[in-house]
């Protein structure tokens, strides 16, 4: 068994591990009732809020990847942007939603552009990463605002310093782009060269910096509303303040790269935070299994695009971004 079968297998253990923990400690005839009396129309709601935010999601990676040389119509960005959501959710371990987009953007380049083939996929890893620093940084610090200003939910203090402490992080490494790209300069491997170049024109172009942070607290702040909509949908008034803190802070913790996907980390994060204000366990599971309901009914949507699109099978992509890496 080579070393990528073997993390698999281990994220798969770790996910199932947590989910038999959870479902342990629930009564599941009440788990079950909750699921099934989920509000319909909050759902649905939920699912075209979702899709709605993901076209703004793309938008600002369509910001970061147009000054690194990629002019591609936005509805091509779009269709990378929702298969990398199915890699995400339902491919291998080998090939991730990132690595997906990767390769359609660096394979999706027009020969009259100015990117030589072999510098495409490093260009492209360029904007991918940066779009996912950003939006990552903007949830940790949504999530540490809102730990600061409504200091009355009882969350344990290490949770708190933990969270100001990634913001404080997010921040310190901006302010120390200028010094990393000096750094990186000595080093003459090609993919940290086109890092440097990268970091250097998001320096010199701060307003598109400014304008992703703008997207990106759109995208959050409607994921989170979309958090009252999903308690109101199992008859469960959160209240909003809380929930600028529930979904950052268990977006951040699913993200941890130890389990499937997520599964099992993001539903623990549910259960626990959702508990701190009296929410039963079962309507607490049942929260973060609905919640994983609509993304992966959203994630779908990449599966009919990538088939639409006759794209190659996930098992061909990492070899061949490999190829164009070298």
């Amino acid at each position: 068994m080579n070393r990528s079968a073997l993390l698999f297998l281990v994220k798969i253990l770790v996910s199932l591990g947590l989910l038999l923990f959870l479902l342990s400690q629930v009564d599941l005839s009440k788990l079950l009732q909750a699921i099934t009396s989920a509000h319909l129309s909050y759902l649905v709601l939920i699912l075209v809020s979702y899709i709605l935010s993901q076209f703004v999601s793309c938008f600002r990676w369509v910001l970061l990847a147009r000054p690194l040389g990629f002019r591609l119509p936005f509805k091509e960005f779009l269709s990378f942007y929702f298969i990398g959501m199915f890699f995400n959710l339902f491919a291998p371990s080998t090939v991730g939603g990132d690595v997906g987009r990767v390769f359609y953007l660096a394979r999706g380049v027009n020969q009259t552009q100015e990117i030589h083939w072999t510098g495409r996929t490093g260009t492209a890893l360029i904007s991918v990463l940066a779009d996912r620093a950003i939006g990552l940084a903007v949830l940790v610090w949504i999530g540490a605002v809102a730990l600061a200003l409504f200091s009355n939910y009882p969350l344990p203090v290490i949770v708190r310093y933990l969270t100001f402490a990634l913001a404080v992080g997010f921040f310190l490494g901006w302010m120390l782009l200028p010094f990393l790209s000096r750094f990186l300069e000595w080093v003459r491997y090609p993919l940290i060269k086109n890092l440097v170049a990268g970091l250097e024109i998001y320096w010199r172009n701060q307003k598109i910096i400014l304008q992703t942070i703008t997207l990106s607290l759109i995208v959050h702040f409607v994921q989170a509303w979309m958090q009252i909509l999903l308690g109101r949908s199992l008859d469960l008034e959160i209240p909003w303040s809380y929930c600028f803190i529930l979904y950052p802070l268990v977006g951040v913790f699913s993200a941890l790269p130890i389990s499937l996907n997520g599964i099992g980390l993001r539903e623990f994060g549910f259960k626990y935070l959702l508990e701190q204000i009296d929410v039963s366990s079962e309507k607490a599971i049942a929260f973060g299994l609905l919640w994983f309901i609509m993304v992966a009914l959203d994630s779908l949507i990449g599966g009919v695009v990538f088939i639409l699109r006759k794209s190659p099978k996930p098992s061909a992509i990492v070899p061949e971004i490999k190829n164009q890496a070298r």
